[in-house]
């Protein structure tokens, strides 16, 4: 049975591994090409696995591609690794077989990209005909497979599918009950968006269609975390952000590498729990504007410790 948000909580933080440079895909905000994900060579992986403690992530580029994925899932198991996460766009999951191999072999968290719920933007998005309807398949297979699965999508929200975020948080919760939690993260200009910088919304016009989201994810009590946002983008649900959370979480304001204040945070009653916006997106012309909140940080910082209580 699939454990809901209330019974398990947020995995930790997970070493990373890339098994590789190819993917079944070819997404148009794809930031991998970007040369950000290297595979580790053999005795670099060892090494990785041998000191990773509790968790791994197997992530990068797409790893259900690469053949040897289920023997360093079993490597990671056997040396004791109880958290297994996988990172995916979910084509090859619509193999059941296939599936269940990944998590007899150890897999107990699955991190699936899902850009939007209309095939043909999907689609389109991916830049894979056919992969719209494999990826759901996917989705639906490791939620019915027996065992406790951490199950969350991911969506990058980008100038072609932010208005149809409301929509998106209604299909999830009607076709996929189960899945732990949704993370809506914004573009980041690297890789495939450093070709195509018309991929980067404008943050006001976001501001609507991401609050209707947040509202309906919390209606339907899935939880949902935002990545990428400043908190003055997010009001009233400011717990969602990940960079808040983790900033409360580590009791102490903290800078988070490619982020940085605007002159406008200067003013801002949240400073001390965001990190301010990408610097990459403030550099593309009109993206980023700020609107300081007025909002005690005591007040959001109370809220994300009793969320974070409740597994929500």
């Amino acid at each position: 049975m699939v454990m809901n948000m209330r019974q398990k909580p947020k995995p930790a933080e997970k070493a990373p591994i890339t098994l590789g440079e190819k993917c079944n895909q070819s997404c148009v905000f794809c930031s991998a090409t970007s040369g950000m994900w290297r595979p580790q060579r053999p005795a670099e992986l060892a090494r990785l696995i041998r000191g990773a403690g509790g968790a791994v992530g197997i992530g990068g580029w797409e790893p259900t591609v690469e053949p040897e994925l289920i023997r360093v899932v079993g490597r990671a198991r056997k040396a004791g690794i109880s958290r297994i996460n996988l990172f995916t766009n979910g084509v090859r999951l619509a193999d059941m077989a296939y599936l269940q191999r990944l998590i007899a072999a150890g897999v107990t968290t699955f991190d699936v990209s899902f850009p939007s719920h209309l095939e043909a933007l999907s689609d389109s998005l991916t830049r894979s005909p056919g992969a719209f309807k494999l990826r759901v398949t996917g989705i639906k297979n490791i939620l019915k497979a027996p065992g406790e699965k951490y199950v969350s999508l991911v969506f990058v929200i980008n100038a072609r599918n932010y208005r149809t975020l409301p929509r998106y948080a209604e299909y999830v919760a009607r076709q996929f009950p189960g899945v732990t939690h949704v993370l809506l993260n914004m573009v980041c200009v690297f890789g495939e968006v450093e070709k195509d910088l018309s991929l980067v919304p404008r943050f006001e016009k976001v501001k609507p269609y991401l609050a209707s989201a947040l509202a309906a994810f919390s209606r339907h009590k899935i939880k949902c975390l935002t990545d990428n946002l400043p908190l003055c983008l997010v009001p009233g649900f400011e717990y969602s952000s990940v960079d808040a959370r983790q900033i409360v979480s580590s009791g102490a304001a903290q800078k988070i590498p490619g982020k940085a204040h605007q002159k406008e945070c200067g003013v801002c009653g949240l400073i001390k729990l965001c990190p301010g916006p990408r610097e990459d997106l403030v550099l593309v012309p009109g993206a980023v504007r700020l609107e300081p909140s007025g909002k005690r940080a005591e007040d959001i910082a109370r809220a994300i410790r009793l969320r974070e209580a409740a597994h929500l």
